[in-house]
């Protein structure tokens, strides 16, 4: 039974054939008008509500109907040419027959495409709905979606500044950093970090990295892609603080990221952009050079979290595995013998 849930789920993930087949009371005629009355309004309204309850109520084995249903209102939502002032009565009129039906979405397969309808409709009234879903939902491939959804919105929150909703989608992001497994749904979580300009989600992006990769490989090819994206953020992150516990923070996780990526490594570029990374934020060098092997790319990064402790732009280093604690501390003393060495030349 697992199994078959599990495929249904994919079934309705991959089916996207779009369909234009029509809805009762079809709004086709409303697509282009620049004003919105209160009565167009409402054949919205209803349209909505309609295709809303077509797709969480069918039953059909194949699910069809519940994709065509879903296309349908995303493909209003902004398909073709609209009108700025259609595309906003639709998607705030959809959001609010969405929120009204939830608890109409009780199957796995209903859930998910619920939550993936919110997600694509990137509208700020539906991240209310992505956030509880992401902390809330049981359905993994919902949580992915919810997820997904707060990276596909976060680009419209920043652009209209918003700071109390990247506060609090940071905070949600926050709640489900010790309890998500999923890596998929990890990578759009960094994503949406990433794009934020607010210290609270540099706050969390910082032990949000090192959570990630202390628990998991950077063998494996979707964290390697975590990873890489974590970098990426770090860096935007570090330009935009201005706070120097904020910078400290950042720069922490760089230096875990230093410490636990261990070769072999699914991206072979993922230990050169760390570096390259570093070089740019601080403007130092730390020996890195990329046409070296994996074991000396991996030295050369371990030479980076000393030279952050040693310049205190970090106040410890990094929780480490056992088999790095000894190789950093045989850098270090190979350190100091050659500044003593250094120090007793004439």
């Amino acid at each position: 039974m697992r199994r078959f849930a599990s495929v249904a789920v994919l079934v309705v993930l991959l089916l996207s054939a779009r369909s234009v087949a029509q809805v009762a009371g079809s709004i086709e005629d409303l697509r282009d008008k620049a004003n919105m009355t209160e009565a167009d309004r409402q054949r919205i309204r209803a349209w909505v509500t309609a295709a809303v309850k077509t797709m969480l109520t069918n039953t059909a084995p194949d699910r069809r109907g519940m994709v065509v249903a879903r296309d349908n209102i995303l493909y209003e939502a902004g398909g073709g040419s609209r009108t700025p002032e259609f595309v906003r009565a639709f998607g705030e009129e959809a959001i609010v027959a969405l929120k009204a039906a939830e608890k109409k979405a009780i199957s796995q397969e209903a859930r998910v495409n619920w939550v993936m309808t919110v997600a694509q409709l990137r509208t700020l009234d539906g991240v209310a709905i992505l956030r509880t879903a992401l902390e809330k939902d049981p359905y993994p491939a919902s949580r992915y979606w919810a997820a997904k959804g707060l990276a596909l919105v976060a680009p419209v929150v920043t652009e209209q500044v918003v700071p109390r909703l990247e506060a609090e989608i940071a905070e949600s992001i926050e709640k489900v950093l010790d309890t998500e497994t999923s890596k998929v749904t990890l990578l759009q979580l960094l994503d949406v970090l990433g794009q934020f300009h607010h210290e609270r989600a540099h706050d969390v992006l910082a032990p949000a990295v090192g959570k990630i990769v202390t628990r998991m490989s950077a063998s494996d090819p979707i964290v390697a892609q975590i990873l890489a994206r974590a970098v990426r953020s770090l860096e935007r992150a570090y330009a935009r603080e201005r706070r120097p516990q904020g910078k400290s923070s950042l720069l922490m996780a760089y230096a875990t990221l230093c410490v636990w990526i261990m070769p072999p490594v699914a991206d072979a570029n993922l230990m050169a952009d760390l570096n390259a990374s570093l070089e740019k934020i601080t403007g130092q060098k730390a020996g890195f050079v990329a046409t070296d092997d994996a074991v000396m790319q991996k030295l050369a990064l371990l030479e980076w979290v000393e030279k952050l402790v040693k310049t205190k732009q970090i106040p410890k280093r990094p929780a480490m595995p056992p088999g790095i604690e000894a190789t950093v501390k045989g850098l270090v003393a190979a350190g100091a013998s050659s500044g003593a060495a250094g120090g007793a030349a004439p």
